[in-house]
């Protein structure tokens, strides 16, 4: 909180940031009131450390990108990290920017082996760290405290209300209670109104139901059915030319789901006779024109001079050896590399579903996903926030573990809009409370009868010490 209330020893000037946000929405792209006010407060306020609150689909790849530039522009220079491999390269390739992981920075300052590209920050750099939720409290704390101490601005944006990490929460809490920035317009969705819900969503409101149980976006029914019904959904989609993603709350299901994908894949384009496949890591097999998912990272396989293999990367296999290694093509970019048998085996899926903690950070045209009764509002707000056009869930009819809910009518004959909306809720209600960020809040407590009969939770206050 003191490195929050501190100031830092460069601002870019007012008058070159109004110059750049003028440039950047004639040349690029359209910069709505929100992204402008951030990337003036950001650029302009002079403090060693802000945080913003990007809720998702609020267009924080655009300010952070008319960020980055309005303060190298300035004569600064820019440094990005985040938590994980993925991020770091998404933010680079964002904003131009050197990226490197949260753990590159912790881990080479435990050492006393800081790297030359740490070395050389000063007070003319600004540092973004993205995805700061995910990043755990004390590797978070000990970048800010290196960085600061050299004289850099850092600026961290991320949500709080999309998954983060075991360790995470504590540090952002801090400097939130001096105040932050926040977008508030969701700029993703097609539908205005599919945008504002998705924030009473992440809020934890239950009007957030209306909206997807009115708009047919929620389907009930036994897990089985609601496996076919997603794959349907997702080939549909597929079939009319949209990136469709499916996710599921399992990695069993996530297999399933995969096997199914490739086997449809296949009945249009069968394997011929002695045509090579690969036995991949979730025990799938996969052949030319599969999509995969790499799992691990891997310095080593580059495909391009700042890219190589990380964790979450897809790739389409072009050619399988007879030794079990694929040559790829790496499907946002379109270049190719090798991934070697061994790796293969160990750290590559079939990439046609995946778990909603591997598809943070993805957009896409349209979502189609599984939800059961243990999954958090955190994990429900991400799902439902990665399709542009069309977010579907798919509601396990068993997940309150009422076995007379398999014989109710809702789920015996094609429930009525007011039934999916009761179902959602009463499945969404044990995780839609609003958690007060209250200081004096030790802990919140949700009864039984805060979920049966809609009672506000128990509120544990912190004990105040006495003072001598």
């Amino acid at each position: 909180s003191a490195t929050a209330a501190a100031t830092a020893k460069r601002l870019a000037p007012p008058t070159r940031v109004t110059r750049c946000l003028l440039e950047v929405a004639a040349n690029s792209h359209h910069l709505n009131t929100g992204q402008v006010a951030l990337v003036r407060a950001m650029a302009t306020s002079g403090a060693a450390l802000q945080l913003a609150i990007a809720p998702a689909g609020s267009g924080k790849t655009t300010a952070m990108q008319a960020l980055a530039t309005a303060w190298t522009n300035a004569g600064g220079t820019t440094i990005g990290l985040a938590p994980s491999a993925a991020a770091a390269a998404g933010l680079g390739a964002q904003t131009g920017s050197d990226a490197h992981t949260l753990a590159a920075l912790t881990w080479a300052l435990a050492r006393g082996d800081v790297p030359h590209w740490a070395a050389d920050v000063d007070e003319r750099t600004l540092v973004i760290i993205d995805e700061a939720a995910m990043a755990a409290t004390l590797d978070l704390d000990a970048a800010v405290t290196y960085l600061t101490g050299r004289g850099a601005s850092v600026r961290l944006i991320g949500d709080d209300q999309q998954l983060a990490a075991i360790g995470a929460g504590g540090v952002l809490r801090d400097i939130a209670a001096q105040g932050a920035l926040e977008l508030t317009d969701v700029v993703r969705f097609d539908d205005p109104s599919e945008a504002a819900a998705s924030i009473a969503l992440r809020d934890g409101h239950h009007e957030a139901t209306a909206f997807y149980a009115d708009h047919d976006r929620i389907h009930v029914g036994d897990l089985d059915a609601l496996a076919d019904d997603s794959f349907t959904g997702w080939l549909t989609d597929r079939l009319a030319g949209l990136d469709a993603i499916m996710i599921a709350p399992t990695r069993d299901l996530v297999r399933d789901l995969n096997q199914r994908a490739r086997a449809h894949r296949l009945t249009d384009a069968p394997l011929e006779p002695g045509q090579p496949v690969a036995r991949l890591a979730d025990g799938n097999t996969a052949s030319a024109g599969d999509l995969i998912i790499t799992r691990r990272n891997e310095r080593r396989l580059s495909y391009g001079r700042h890219d190589w293999v990380k964790n979450g990367d897809r790739f389409r296999i072009l050619t399988v050896t007879p030794a079990g290694a694929l040559n790829v093509e790496h499907v946002p970019t379109g270049r190719t590399l090798t991934l070697p048998a061994t790796y293969v085996r160990e750290a590559v899926d079939l990439g046609y579903a995946a778990t909603v903690h591997t598809v943070q950070g993805v957009t896409a045209d349209t979502m189609h996903g599984i939800a059961t009764g243990e999954m958090t509002r955190q994990q429900q707000y991400t799902m439902l926030t990665r399709g542009r056009r069309a977010n579907h869930l798919y509601l396990d009819s068993a997940v309150t573990g009422d076995p007379e809910h398999i014989i109710r009518p809702a789920y015996r004959h094609p429930p009525s809009p007011t039934d999916i909306r009761a179902i959602l809720e009463e499945v969404l209600g044990p995780i839609m409370f609003e958690i007060p960020s209250t200081e004096d809040v030790d802990k919140v407590i949700v009864t039984r009868a805060s979920v049966t009969d809609g009672a506000a939770p128990t509120l544990v206050l912190r004990q105040k010490r006495k003072s001598a």
